[in-house]
């Protein structure tokens, strides 16, 4: 079975989990089996069916499941190795046992535990569709470029550290009281490496997974989601489509008029920032879409006769070229600054900074020796050459 991935996310408050739920519950009614998943660590889409949900897919309707995902029952599932060294380690050192344990999950762990569940998922071929509700943009885009920033600890530090360990572990058992990692933890980490791998070729794969930004028409939500997407064609994941939520219609009457103003000019410039990418309107309901009917019903008005798992629009947003003798490297990032941004090479890597965010790109063979010499934006896109 060919599964679609369909990530949703966007600044907190904006309807996402809405959207998610009925484009999860629409996709299900065409005769699609359909999962739609929580990732967000406050869950809301249990609120959006109207029941509980828990951390097991729980059938909804008809071919249609929901689950929220649970980050410490995935944490102990996927690498229990660890957590169980780690929290050795840390009781070793005076902490007591429920301090330790907590100190043990570390950074990234939750991100990981998230994707290791779509990684199963989509290798089990259940599913037509996964929708995934993720938490708020910054939280997301931690999420999604985790994986770049495991392989780089795996490359550079990894196989340090397992070195490390194996030399001193003999020292170390018989004269003090601290733990060494065994093999069993190292295969651990190896298992999560390969993994995380795996998942991103899936996520930045255009014919599997899309990501869709949702912004409500106000200048915050704008600004918001042109950075996310950004950041995103930075790491390389597809955008096919935004999400404008909460309309103000005609109908509303004259004291929402100054809004109704406001919010035209929003979507006025977000058409003209957006204008390759597929635009959905959804004017303010009159009341919330709770339950499966409901949702039904918000899925039909945002979608109409559109297939809601299509995908929109398909781009490259890094290339590789040459100019004669000159190198260039290529980045679409439409909106970016460029005195947020930082390049240089490092050891055959090519590491861009931009804002808060960093990207480390392999470079090819014939790039490796190279450094940049100059970087100019041209129409939305950064070209960078390399000598």
């Amino acid at each position: 079975m060919k599964t679609r991935i369909l990530l949703y996310t966007g600044k907190g408050g904006v309807g996402k989990t809405s959207i998610a739920a009925s484009t999860a519950s629409i996709i299900s009614s065409q005769g699609k089996k359909t999962l739609v998943i929580s990732t967000d660590p406050a869950h809301s889409l249990g609120d959006a069916f109207g029941e509980e949900i828990g951390s097991r897919p729980k059938k909804m309707a008809e071919n249609l499941y929901a689950q929220e995902i649970s980050v410490n029952e995935a944490i102990n599932t996927h690498w229990g190795e660890l957590k169980g060294y780690l929290t050795g380690l840390f009781q070793s050192q005076g902490l007591d046992p429920v301090s330790a344990e907590e100190i043990a999950t570390l950074p990234g762990f939750d991100e990981a535990a998230q994707l290791l569940y779509l990684l199963d998922y989509y290798k089990k071929g259940e599913y037509n569709n996964i929708i995934i509700d993720s938490a708020p943009t910054g939280e997301s885009l931690k999420l999604l470029s985790f994986p770049e920033a495991m392989t780089w600890y795996m490359d550079k530090i990894f196989p340090v550290g397992r070195l490390a360990a194996k030399l001193v572990r003999p020292v170390m058992n018989t004269i003090g009281p601290m733990p060494m990692p065994d093999d069993e933890v190292f295969k651990s980490v190896e298992r999560l490496y390969s993994s995380l791998k795996e998942i991103r070729d899936i996520l930045t794969n255009q014919d599997i997974s899309t990501i869709r930004l949702v912004m409500n028409p106000d200048r915050m939500s704008f600004s918001e989601t042109k950075r996310a997407y950004t950041y995103l064609l930075l790491y390389g994941y597809p955008v096919d489509s935004i999400f404008i939520n909460k309309i103000y219609e005609e109908n509303t009457g004259a004291f929402f008029k100054a809004w109704r103003t406001s919010q035209e000019e929003i979507i006025k410039g977000v058409s003209e920032s957006f204008s390759e990418i597929k635009i959905f309107k959804i004017p303010l309901l009159k009341s919330e879409p709770i339950g499966y009917n409901n949702l039904i019903l918000m899925g039909k008005s945002i979608y109409g006769d559109i297939t809601p798992d299509t995908i929109f629009k398909k781009e490259t947003s890094i290339e590789f070229y040459k100019v004669d003798d000159r190198y260039f490297i290529k980045f679409k990032l439409p909106f970016a600054d460029k005195k947020d941004l930082k390049i240089y090479n490092k050891g055959g890597e090519l590491i861009i900074e931009l804002g808060n965010w960093k990207r480390v790109l392999y470079l090819p063979t014939i790039y490796a020796d190279k450094n940049p010499i100059g970087a100019e934006f041209i129409n939305g896109f950064l070209n960078i050459e390399m000598r």
